[in-house]
């Protein structure tokens, strides 16, 4: 009987899920992934809520954060390995999925 650890297993998946999104990211740097838009639009409504009670957002959300995997990749990723996908094929999957990045408040 074989017995693995499932923790490594599933830190070395994690890991890996997250350098093919970040590698897709840096492939097209002015594009970013739908969830991080989604994020970006939600703390513009929340800046400008604080606005309107003489507030502020605190200024750290504004800055890079570190986003979860979207379900896509993870799903691309299950497709890949079940199908046989190269992985040229699967990074231009990836970064097809990218959306322009919003203008955030302030940018110009």
């Amino acid at each position: 009987m074989i017995i693995i650890a499932t923790e490594p297993l599933t830190a070395m998946s994690y890991n890996l899920m997250r350098v093919f999104e970040e590698v897709s990211k840096t492939q097209q740097p002015e594009l970013i992934h739908p969830s991080d838009k989604k994020y970006s639009e939600a703390l513009e409504i929340r800046q400008q809520q604080a606005q309107k009670r003489d507030r502020f957002v605190n200024p750290l959300f504004f800055q890079a954060r570190i986003s979860r995997i979207s379900s896509y990749t993870i799903r691309a990723v299950q497709n890949a390995i079940i199908t046989g996908m190269s992985l040229q094929c699967f990074m231009s999957s990836l970064v097809a999925r990218l959306v322009s990045r919003p203008q955030l408040i302030g940018e110009h």
